[in-house]
């Protein structure tokens, strides 16, 4: 397991590789120095002037983000352990983008990105938890009531250097 200071500099990294990528396409961008509750850094475009916040997730493995699931869907878990699920949430900014970065081996020359919304994190978080818990019955396979929702490299390379998303 990584420490927090391991990931903190893991973060840091990440949101200063998406400040100078965003600089390679035409955006100032510029992270905060403190924690800014929801978003990572804001981007402005060179030529509009148009800014907007963006949520950064860095990773050197391949679970690229962790949540837990009752941030996105209404979710029970009964004396026996057994899972049950619920509406899905309001997302307060379901069109803010989010950058995930993979580091693999935390080299920055091998860095790959995946630009996305915060309501596709959302969906494919569901899915790949749902579709876990179907598989298993609606229970962990090993028993607790966890509520950890990861996304990996395979659920999101679709959104794999989505570049042009920043644009509309």
């Amino acid at each position: 397991m990584a420490s927090g200071v391991h990931t903190r500099l893991v973060g840091q990294i990440g949101e200063n590789l998406v400040a100078a990528k965003l600089g390679t396409l035409g955006y100032y961008a510029c992270p905060y120095a403190g924690n800014v509750p929801g978003f990572d850094l804001t981007a402005v475009d060179s030529k509009t002037l148009r800014s907007f916040p963006i949520q950064v997730k860095c990773s050197t493995g391949n679970t690229l983000v962790h949540s837990q699931i009752d941030k996105w869907i209404d979710t029970k878990i009964d004396q026996t352990g057994k899972y049950s699920f619920g509406k899905l949430k309001e997302i307060e900014h379901p069109n803010m983008l989010w950058i995930i970065v993979n580091l693999p081996n935390a080299e920055i020359e091998s860095a790959k990105y995946y630009i996305c919304q915060h309501k596709d994190i959302q969906r494919l978080a569901v899915k790949r938890f749902m579709e876990f818990m179907e598989r298993n019955s609606y229970r962990r396979p090993n028993g607790g009531t966890s509520t950890q929702a990861i996304l990996t490299i395979r659920e999101l390379e679709v959104f794999e250097d989505n570049w042009e998303l920043l644009s509309s």
